[in-house]
């Protein structure tokens, strides 16, 4: 059995990364039960404050096959992201995240996913970071384009959900990378408009 992968502390200008705490349990509820995050991830429907006691201080614990911080902004739990470690040979992560809606459209995930895979392929020595979402997600997707992943490529049946299989969006970075958007927002827009 492999080690836990440590959860290190990262910080950008808006955000620190962080191992997740007891108190982020409100604010993962609160995230939890919003509407885009039923729709765009998979928590479960009726989540409760157990559950979201239980992603803090269990699910989010060190791992070996995955690094997950609690993003926190002037104090406050703003998003979770993380970093699921892919068994290929060249070392690759799958990145994941959720934002607080009180912290969405005010550029912490996209910092967030900057600061992560500058991790990944600095102190991890990763070469790949892929990211997928559901079709549609466009915020998850600007969170990305923002941090240099190329278009997204629409992939029917990508993901799935809740005993159903559903489209998606994919896009895979390889160091070294870039830290800027690699093509216009039009460009991306165009792309995976259907």
């Amino acid at each position: 059995m492999s080690e836990p992968l440590p959860i290190p502390v990262l910080t950008g200008d808006l955000v620190t990364l962080r191992p997740h705490r007891e108190s982020d349990a409100e604010g993962v509820l609160e995230r939890a039960v919003d509407p885009l995050s039923r729709r765009f991830t998979t928590v479960p429907l009726e989540y409760t404050r157990e559950m979201a006691v239980d992603y803090v201080t269990e699910f989010t614990a060190p791992s070996p096959d995955q690094i997950c911080w609690a993003v926190e902004v002037d104090g406050r739990y703003a998003a979770s992201i993380d970093l699921r470690i892919l068994a290929v040979d060249a070392g690759a992560g799958s990145l994941g995240f959720a934002t607080h809606q009180d912290f969405r459209g005010r550029g912490v995930m996209s910092e967030s996913v900057r600061v992560v895979v500058a991790h990944a392929f600095g102190e991890l020595a990763f070469r790949t970071v892929r990211w997928e979402a559901h079709a549609g997600n466009w915020g998850s997707a600007k969170a990305v384009w923002r941090a240099g992943f190329p278009v997204p490529t629409f992939v029917p049946d990508l993901l799935v959900e809740r005993g159903r299989l559903l489209d998606g969006w994919m896009s895979t970075l390889h160091a070294p990378a870039p830290t800027a958007p690699v093509a216009t927002w039009d460009e991306v827009v165009a792309a995976l408009t259907r």
